[in-house]
């Protein structure tokens, strides 16, 4: 998944370079980047020389919880 985010903390797009196979799990890591949004807003010096901060992550859905790695 890849989560694009603005210097103000809000979320500019959100894609699954890979599905899990399962709709719903795909669904959820979607709502789940979403709901926490918006996120703390760039540092100053950040702003300065970063438009959109892409973040790519994996993430592992478990019985009893999430995981993610890069």
């Amino acid at each position: 998944m890849v989560v694009s985010i603005l210097p103000n903390g809000d979320v500019y797009q959100v894609k699954i370079l890979q599905s899990s196979g399962h709709k719903i799990l795909d669904q959820a890591a979607l709502k789940i980047v979403h709901l926490a949004a918006p996120y703390d807003p760039f540092p100053q010096a950040m702003q300065r020389n970063v438009d959109v901060l892409e973040i790519i992550r994996t993430w592992r859905f478990h019985k009893d919880k999430l995981s993610s790695s890069t």
